[in-house]
């Protein structure tokens, strides 16, 4: 809304006189808190949702703020998002009144206000909308008197600063108000469709909207200026659907959103104007003074400065500590990249402050205690978020003294134009990772601009290139990946479905029996291989972390058979295709559409792999146990033969691992049935299922795998009937994928006790080497023993090499002067080892060092063959370093080598072995 006076609204209200700027702020505020309730931030939200639910609404918690079914989005930006799905089918809702507290971010993609974080008043990474919902319960009527009741007797509100607008064609909200609630006419505002109308796209569900205005009464303004009135909850009355051709017919069902940003209620009734000074916000900036505080760096900045850097702080570090804690993590892309973009900021601003390599992971404390009551989860997932954050802060602090040195040379040479070109910051983002707007923010700091046009023209150009480069090698690699993606896209279009059939095979029962099916649809391949579509279609397809069944497909009469090598789906998944080993040629005629096939998956792999999935639940379920509620899935590979999880969580202890594989042992020895049933998503949650953070499932029906007792999780992979077939169950491999990520590799059920045999192969073949074949318990001790023998060995060998080195025998002796001062030295050249002998650089060092302890104000050199070592006396020879004369013998000699202050070592290209030599040096 530009003004009041303008921008599509009018006022009906007459100006009141403007008031002089000279008025002290603090007289105003003071005026401003009369009446109103003074609450917490925690407050606001009990009362919120409290006052609701009192009104007939189901009180539901935040949803998270990646969308788990909407792939539009980077994140939760409004507190409606998790309900888009039943604004468009208001009939669904489980619910028909709905209060929630919505964690939302807005940073990246459409809706990205990063850039003006600690620079406003109101601008956040990370905001909370507190939101009331009606899917054809509620209509506009009922909303507008319960908001009104809310302000003004649940916050106090005074009316005479309060303002409300209506859209200028929507009498009917304009009467309500007016007549019904009885807010004075000249306090309500007409205003335009860019202002007062909603909509979810170009075509949906949308209506007009009523917004609820607060005078700040901030002296800077008058009453007719658009900065002073603060917008804090927006009702909007879903009650037109908006067709393709832009006409908009009434909704059988009205619904209504509402929602009501925290921040800015709580600065209202903390009598704040500024949303960073509320109480929620201090508890961390009060944190951030008194590290701040005590720094040098901190006594330079720019007072203005140090308050924009130190809400920047205080914002991303909300923001980075709840998305690490919903399973993203930092990352090249995406979402992942977005988070990058948020520390990395922050490190940024904490640097100026003088703070240190951590800023985030330090402050993690004070965000507990302003919001770990609200959100359990902060204290819950402590561990992971500030070792996340711990990792990706002191990665970026290295990249950030690259690129300020990079930055100050350019700076320094850049001339009168004070223009970082786009092939400079193309290159601090490319070769040293510094984001652009990064580098943009250092800029405008020492009053540089950045040619952004020319950065992205590069990297458009790069993209293109990599775009190319990557389908040249696809070509070559596989000219049929063409081909099988031209079938898909065909199929697709064409709506070729089959119905998976593949839960039904027991993956213990041997041999599968063959299923009969019929061809839907049939392609040949260059490469002689085909694809088939089948419908019913038993193989189950790569997805979910699963690999492909295999098995056969043969004609009706069993005259043919071809083998199955993988199986995917369409990407809609309406259906599975088969690829088929050279069954081009004749495949055309034998799998004519509406012909009959008999399909078997083979049972041994089926098994493998039901065994290895019901495996990964179990164990998922042993690391929140054993490790903590913080552990959440990020990602798996299911495979016959093993394996592998990946999980959040810092590295886990021995006794940890121990722990958890006892834990999936003992569930399997208690042979468990395992349950499956197909439910609406919100009844999967409310039992408690855990879903897979990439995955993105069908709000109307999920499939739950039940392990009473253990496990239950959403997942659309095969399983075993009972958890018998998992035992026995071993870990054979833990460690580090990324920051705050870690990946379990194990076997299970017949691939378990096959690394079981292994190693027991291993442990038999070890014990003949240690000279206790068949006693494989006496293994620890002999190995033990022969390993004290070994040290006591080498403290043999070091006392001979030492004796060896005060005895060597010297082939000449040369006096000289080394280094740019003329250092006294001498080099002595060894006798070469004998027809037998090895040239050992422990001697020579050995032996220099002897002789810089019988004759210390001379710097000494030993060659013997190509191993050289200087040795020298620093407190006799101040200054000189023994590394140094390397490189001075060096220079003279070929080689490469180095050390310290004291010894340094090397080896020559060519050996030595007389002093004719070394005479030059």
């Amino acid at each position: 809304m530009q003004s009041w006076l303008g921008g599509g609204c009018r006022v009906v209200a007459a100006q009141q006189r403007h008031r002089s700027a000279a008025i002290m702020t603090g007289r105003l505020l003071g005026i401003a808190r009369r009446g109103l309730a003074r609450l917490s931030a925690s407050d606001i939200r009990q009362r919120y949702t409290d006052y609701f639910v009192k009104h007939g609404h189901t009180q539901l918690p935040s949803a998270d703020i990646v969308p788990r079914n909407d792939a539009s989005l980077l994140f939760s930006s409004a507190g409606m998002v998790p309900f888009k799905q039943f604004f468009l089918n208001p009939s669904t809702a489980p619910h028909k009144m709905v209060t929630t507290v919505q964690k939302c971010v807005r940073a990246g993609g459409k809706h990205n206000d990063l850039d003006q974080v600690g620079y406003t008043p109101r601008h956040h990474t990370f905001f909370e909308m507190l939101g009331s919902f009606s899917f054809g319960a509620w209509g506009k009527r009922e909303i507008i008197h319960r908001a009104w009741q809310f302000v003004r007797e649940e916050l106090g509100m005074p009316e005479d600063r309060l303002r409300v607008t209506v859209l200028e064609t929507d009498d009917e909200a304009y009467e309500i108000w007016r007549t019904e609630v009885g807010v004075d006419p000249q306090r309500i505002v007409r205003c335009g469709p860019e202002d007062n109308f909603w909509s979810m796209g170009n075509e949906g569900p949308c209506g007009p909207s009523s917004e609820i205005f607060w005078d700040t009464q901030d002296p800077r303004y008058s009453e007719s200026d658009s900065e002073r009135w603060l917008e804090f909850w927006n009702l909007v009355f879903m009650q037109y659907h908006r067709g393709a051709d832009g006409e908009l017919r009434p909704l059988a069902m009205p619904c209504v959103d509402t929602g009501m940003g925290l921040e800015r209620v709580a600065s209202i009734l903390q009598g704040k104007q500024n949303n960073f000074e509320t109480d929620e916000f201090q508890a961390i900036i009060r944190d951030i003074d008194a590290r701040c505080s005590r720094t040098q760096a901190f006594a330079n900045v720019d007072e203005d400065k140090a308050l924009a850097c130190k809400r920047v702080i205080a914002d991303h570090l909300r923001a980075s500590a709840f998305l690490v804690s919903e399973g993203v993590f930092p990352s090249n892309v995406g979402r992942g990249y977005v988070l990058r973009r948020i520390i990395r900021r922050a490190v940024r601003a904490g640097r100026l402050l003088g703070i240190g390599e951590s800023v985030l992971s330090a402050l993690y404390p004070s965000l507990e205690l302003a919001m770990g009551a609200a959100y359990p989860e902060l204290l819950e997932r402590r561990q992971l978020v500030v070792s996340v954050l711990e990792a990706e802060e002191r990665m970026f602090s290295r990249t950030l003294d690259r690129g300020l040195a990079l930055l100050e040379s350019i700076f320094a040479g850049g001339g009168d134009r004070r223009v970082v070109s786009g092939a400079d910051a193309f290159s601090l983002y490319d070769t040293h990772g510094f984001p652009l707007d990064l580098t943009e923010i250092i800029a405008r700091d020492s009053g540089w601009s950045v040619d952004v046009d020319a950065f992205a023209q590069l990297q458009r150009q790069s993209r293109e290139r990599n775009k190319a480069s990557w389908k040249g090698r696809l070509a070559r690699q596989d000219s049929v990946a063409g081909e099988v993606e031209a079938a898909c896209m065909e199929w697709e279009e064409a709506g070729i479905s089959s119905r998976f059939s593949g839960y039904g095979v027991d993956p213990e029962a041997r041999p599968a029996a063959a299923a009969a099916c019929r061809v839907m649809a049939f392609r040949g391949l260059s490469n002689g291989d085909g694809l088939l579509v089948i419908d019913p279609c038993p193989f189950y397809a790569t997805g979910g972390g699963q690999e492909a069944d295999t098995g056969t497909v043969s004609t009706g009469d069993s005259s043919h058979e071809f083998a199955v090598s993988d199986a995917v789906a369409l990407p809609s998944g309406q259906a599975t295709v088969l690829r088929l080993t050279a069954a081009g040629t004749d495949g055309q005629r034998l799998f004519q559409s509406g012909h009959a096939v008999l399909a078997a998956v083979d049972g041994s792999r089926r098994l493998g792999c039901a065994v290895h999935h019901t495996a990964t639940h179990l164990l998922n379920a042993a690391l929140r146990k054993t490790v903590g509620a913080a552990v959440m899935q990020a990602g798996s590979l299911v495979q016959a033969g093993g394996l592998r999880f990946d999980f959040t969580s810092s590295a886990l202890t021995a006794e940890q691992l121990r722990a958890a594989e006892a834990l999936v042992n003992q569930a399997a020895l208690d042979n468990i049935g395992i349950a499956t049933a197909c439910m609406p998503l919100d009844e999967a949650r409310e039992r408690g299922a855990v879903a897979v953070f990439a995955e993105k499932y069908d709000a109307a029906s999920v499939r739950v795998v039940d392990v009473p007792g253990v496990s239950t999780e959403l997942c659309g992979g095969t399983h075993l009937r009972s958890t018998r077939a998992v035992y026995p169950f071993h870990i054979t491999a833990e460690g580090s994928v990324g920051a705050g990520t870690r990946r379990i590799e194990a076997v299970a059920g017949v691939a378990g006790a096959a690394w079981l045999q292994q190693q027991l192969e291993y442990g038999r073949a070890a014990a003949q080497t240690l000279g206790v074949a068949g006693r494989l318990g006496a293994m620890d001790a002999r190995a033990q023993a022969l390993v004290e023998r070994s040290k006591a060995l080498r403290g043999e060998a070091d006392r001979w090499l030492r004796a060896a080195a005060v005895g060597a025998e010297a082939v000449a002796t040369h006096a000289t002067a080394l280094g740019a001062r003329g250092a006294p030295a001498v080099i002595c050249v060894l006798r070469e080892p004998f027809a037998g002998e090895c040239s050992s650089a422990r001697l020579v060092a050995e032996r220099a060092c002897h002789l810089r302890d019988i004759e210390p104000s001379c710097v000494h050199v030993v060659i013997q063959g190509r191993a050289v070592a200087v040795a020298v006396n620093a407190e006799c020879l101040p200054g000189e370093v023994a590394a140094e004369m390397l490189a001075c013998v060096l220079q003279s000699l070929p080689g490469k080598g180095g050390g310290q202050a004291a010894l340094a070592q090397g080896m020559l290209k060519t050996a030595v072995a007389e002093l004719a030599q070394v005479a030059h040096l």
